[in-house]
């Protein structure tokens, strides 16, 4: 956009510039001595003079006067008609350096204040305002916009494009947040926590069991950078039931659970759940059954459980936050898990934990409050 009003300038200059140029000649030309009626008149009667004198129509004595009268008066209106020329050539002059520069002190002045890269001064002042406030009062879009300014700076930092997306997806910008998410991505594509975070915001996208292909490939791709990890295996066994592969689904569940202690709080739940798909060989329907019988109480049980096993692993993700508690993103994952859990006394207290932690650093504190919201 910048080389277009560039060109404009030039072209402009160059056009104004050449237009003058003509017209002063064209001028100069207009103001000549024999154009001048004046002068012409002058010229006239003293060569009807001479003319006279050579018929000897009149004396030597009055042709002399005569002439010498004329010549005069001729020389007197050659200097006037000479003044007036010298000032409108300097006029000119000066209309021509006037339409020349003006273009491009007007492009200069676009170029500091009216770029389009440019932010707006007052919003650029606000935003100053806003990253100097405690995060915890900001609401979302004044986060997230604080959060945008922060990853402007640093646009190879996956961890800024991180914690936009998470406030993002708290101010309900979901497609903001999985774009941002997905930059993030291609600057850290080994990370599995990203591929996670992504496959959730993706999988929260759509209801139901069965998960998006987008989200399955994430989860795929964060076992395979993560092999030990249990969020997503989780999840990938979930849906291999829930598409029919009821065997694989629930020896990826049997697996996951080898590797969970008995002393692990995520193992009773997940045992709950493997026993319904074993005798259902389905997944129940969850709570959206409202038959007669016995099978929505079942539901509600499998509900519970699935809700248990999700439980258990926030809690362990609140145990590694407390050997650990450097984690920024890490407590933006666990405040928000405990808001969709609506455990709310839980997640005030891992608020005013990781405020306690991050209180000299709003850049990262500013994604653990959006994740409240």
């Amino acid at each position: 956009m910048i080389l277009f009003w560039v060109a404009a300038s030039l072209l402009a200059s160059a056009s104004a510039g050449l237009i003058i140029y003509r017209a002063s000649r064209a001028a100069a030309r207009a103001a000549g001595p024999g154009e001048d009626p004046t002068l012409v008149v002058y010229r006239r009667q003293l060569a009807e003079v001479e003319d006279l004198a050579g018929l000897g129509l009149i004396s030597p004595e009055e042709s002399r006067s005569t002439r010498t009268e004329a010549a005069r008066r001729l020389l007197s209106a050659a200097d006037a008609a000479e003044k007036p020329a010298d000032g409108g050539a300097n006029g000119r002059l000066a209309v021509l350096i006037i339409a020349i520069v003006a273009p491009l002190i007007a492009l200069g002045i676009y170029i500091v204040v009216g770029s389009p890269g440019t932010p707006d001064q007052p919003f650029g002042r606000r935003l100053a305002v806003w990253r100097k406030q405690d995060p915890g009062q900001l609401d979302a879009q004044r986060m997230v916009a604080v959060l945008q300014a922060i990853t402007d700076e640093k646009p190879g930092d996956p961890t800024p494009l991180t914690y936009l997306a998470e406030a993002e997806a708290a101010s309900g910008d979901t497609f903001s947040a999985e774009r941002n998410l997905q930059k993030a991505l291609k600057l850290a594509p080994k990370k599995a926590e990203l591929w996670m975070l992504y496959g959730q915001m993706v999988a929260s996208d759509q209801p139901g069991d069965v998960l998006p292909d987008e989200a399955r490939k994430a989860f795929q791709t964060a076992v395979t950078l993560a092999p030990q990890a249990m969020e997503p295996r989780y999840f990938l066994a979930r849906d291999q039931i829930a598409t029919g592969h009821v065997d694989q689904g629930l020896a990826g569940w049997k697996a996951l659970r080898a590797d969970l202690t008995s002393s692990d709080p995520r193992a009773q739940g997940l045992e709950q759940e493997i026993l319904l798909v074993e005798r259902d060989h389905a997944l129940p329907p969850g709570e959206r059954t409202t038959g007669p019988g016995g099978q929505g109480g079942e539901a509600a049980q499998q509900a519970g459980d699935q809700k248990a096993f999700i439980r258990a692993m926030v809690s362990r993700l609140a145990a590694r936050l407390e050997a650990n508690p450097n984690d920024p993103a890490g407590w933006a994952r666990l405040v928000r898990s405990y808001s969709v859990l609506g455990d709310n006394s839980a997640r005030d207290a891992a608020l005013a934990r990781a405020r306690s932690l991050f209180k000299d650093r709003p850049g990262d504190l500013s994604p653990i409050e959006a994740a409240a919201r």
